[in-house]
């Protein structure tokens, strides 16, 4: 034993409650857990999926983007080739897609939020 500690105290071995934690579960098992059912309100609220419409929204812009560039013909003096239309009008109609995708999603979010509602949860505490 060196210096600095301490010899342990009279008794200590004889005691449990000071060498070792206390179980919790030995203690619970006398008295009953409460259990607290409260009734609340709450109040529910409707939400879009913003990220899911917006990108429905690109891809189908894209597609049809797409699909009318194929409607044109390219001449034969052109100095594109009809796979660079169809990759511009790709990416024109993803561009269009997105903006009118992100304005339907906003649309759509303020008749979702007049929807509201309130319901009845049930609060249960346990101690």
């Amino acid at each position: 034993m060196s210096d600095e500690e301490t010899p342990p105290a009279a008794g200590a071995a004889d005691d449990p409650a000071v060498g070792e934690p206390a179980d919790p579960a030995a203690g619970s098992a006398s008295a009953p857990a409460a259990i607290q059912h409260e009734p609340v309100e709450v109040g529910l609220e409707r939400s879009v999926r913003y990220g899911r419409i917006i990108t429905v929204a690109i891809v189908l812009g894209a597609v049809i983007g797409a699909a009318a560039a194929l409607f044109f013909p390219v001449g034969p003096e052109a100095d594109y080739e009809l796979g660079q239309v169809v990759g511009l009008m790709v990416v024109v109609g993803g561009a269009i897609g997105l903006a009118l995708g992100a304005v339907l999603a906003l649309v759509l979010g303020l008749i979702a939020r007049r929807r509201r509602g309130a319901a009845l949860a049930v609060l249960t505490d346990v101690r």
